[in-house]
C-alpha cells in the first residue's frame, strides 16, 4: 500500500457531509481526502502550489463515484482562507468536517540544528506559520459549526509534540501548539455540539520522507513496535475515525500515530 493507495470498501458513514482538507494535494492530506470521500463525504481539496496533484486527487475521487473540488489558498493568509471557505460553502455546502493538515511551511527549508546558533526569529517564524495554518481555517469555520450545533475538526500535528528530538526545537514547539489548541478548543466548542481532536503522526512515508537517507528510514522502522514506517493511509484512517459521528463521545484527544515508536 503506497502513498496513493485507494481507500476501498469503506463504510459510507458521512452521508454527503462536506469536508475541507487543507494541504490535500499529496501525502497525508491526499490520503485523507480520498478516504473521507470513499466514506461518503463531499470533499474540498485545498492546495497551495500543487494544482496538478490536487486535480489528480479530485479526479481519483470522482472516478470512484465521489464528489470533490480543488481549491487553491495559502492557509497562512486569512483573506485567502476566507475566500477558500466561501468558495467551498458556495460550491459544496456548509463545512461540517475540517481537517487542518497544511503546515504553512510549503516546502521551505526547515533547518534541523541545535538551538544555539539558530535565531529566535527563525523559531518564531516556524511556530507562527503553523499556528496560522491551523487557526485561520478553524476561526472561519467553527462559528458556522456552532450555529448549526454540529461539526468535527481534526488538527494534524506531529509526534514531535510528545517525543522531541535534538535539532527540532522550532518544529517541536509548533506541533506542541497544535496539541494545546486541540485541548482548549475541544472544551470551548464541546457544549455547542462540535468536537475537536488531533493526531500526531510519526515518520510517515511521503514525498518529503522519501528524501531521507535509507539508513534513517530503516532505523525508524526498527524502533517502531510494528517494525515498519508509517504510510499516509495509516494516518487517514485515524482521521476518518475521529471525524465520524460514531466517535461522538471522543473530543480533546491527540492520538500519536507512530507505530509504537514512542514506547521505546
Amino acid at each position: 500500500m503506497g502513498e496513493h493507495a485507494p481507500a476501498e470498501a469503506q463504510p459510507r458513514v458521512f452521508h454527503g457531509q462536506v469536508a475541507l482538507v487543507t494541504g490535500a494535494s499529496s501525502g497525508i492530506g491526499a490520503a485523507t481526502a480520498r478516504t473521507l470521500a470513499a466514506r461518503g463525504a463531499v470533499v474540498a481539496v485545498n492546495y497551495h502550489r500543487g494544482e496538478t496533484m490536487a486535480k489528480e486527487v479530485v479526479e481519483s475521487i470522482e472516478t470512484a463515484g465521489g464528489r470533490a473540488l480543488a481549491l487553491q489558498a495559502d492557509v497562512t493568509d486569512r483573506d485567502q482562507v476566507k475566500d477558500l471557505v466561501e468558495r467551498a460553502q458556495t460550491e459544496l455546502g456548509p463545512v461540517e468536517i475540517l481537517v487542518t493538515n497544511a503546515t504553512g511551511l510549503y516546502g521551505f527549508d526547515v533547518k534541523v540544528a541545535p538551538f544555539i546558533g539558530t535565531s529566535v526569529e527563525y523559531t518564531e517564524w516556524i511556530v507562527q506559520r503553523q499556528l496560522r495554518a491551523v487557526l485561520n481555517p478553524i476561526d472561519l469555520i467553527l462559528p458556522g459549526m456552532i450555529d448549526r450545533g454540529h461539526g468535527s475538526i481534526v488538527a494534524v500535528g506531529a509526534a514531535l509534540s510528545r517525543t522531541p528530538a535534538p535539532g527540532f526545537l522550532p518544529l517541536s514547539m509548533a506541533k506542541a501548539s497544535v496539541e494545546a489548541a486541540v485541548k482548549v478548543l475541544a472544551q470551548e466548542a464541546g457544549p455547542y455540539g462540535v468536537r475537536v481532536n488531533g493526531v500526531g503522526p510519526g515518520l510517515i512515508i511521503t514525498r518529503v520522507a522519501e528524501g531521507l537517507p535509507e539508513q534513517v528510514l530503516r532505523a525508524n522502522a526498527q524502533r517502531a513496535s510494528v517494525r515498519r514506517n508509517g504510510l499516509p493511509q495509516d494516518v487517514a484512517e485515524v482521521i476518518a475515525f475521529l471525524a465520524a459521528d460514531p466517535a461522538g463521545y471522543l473530543t480533546g484527544s491527540y492520538l500519536l500515530i507512530d507505530g509504537g515508536t514512542a514506547l521505546v
